[in-house]
């Protein structure tokens, strides 16, 4: 009985370049750290929103100021939020990102 021969490896089976192992990593990791930011933040936004004031016993002018200062809390709320993602996301990681991934998908095949 003839031993069963192995197929041939397809194509390139060396090691690849200690950039190219690390790269991946880091992009894999930044593509999580990514997701569980923006995660985090969306569930505090939707759970902690700046609550509409009462309106018992308020005349129509004391509603509408009500309403007004509600309405310029909220975006100020927002803004922090958009600036903490900026932050921690838009400053920081998506450039090395960016860099990498240039790197990784532009280099030339030999």
């Amino acid at each position: 009985m003839r031993p069963q021969r192995e197929p041939p490896p397809v194509g390139n089976t060396a090691k690849p370049p200690f950039l190219d192992r690390w790269g991946v990593i880091f992009v894999a990791c930044a593509g999580g750290w990514v997701l569980a930011v923006s995660l985090s933040i969306l569930i505090y936004y939707l759970c902690s929103q700046p609550q509409l004031p009462s309106m018992n016993n308020l005349t129509p002018e004391q509603i509408k100021e009500a309403l007004n200062v509600h309405k310029e809390l909220r975006t100020q709320w927002t803004e922090s939020l958009t600036m903490i993602f900026d932050l921690l996301v838009t400053r920081t990681v998506l450039p090395i990102v960016t860099l990498l991934l240039g790197y990784l998908f532009g280099r030339r095949k030999d």
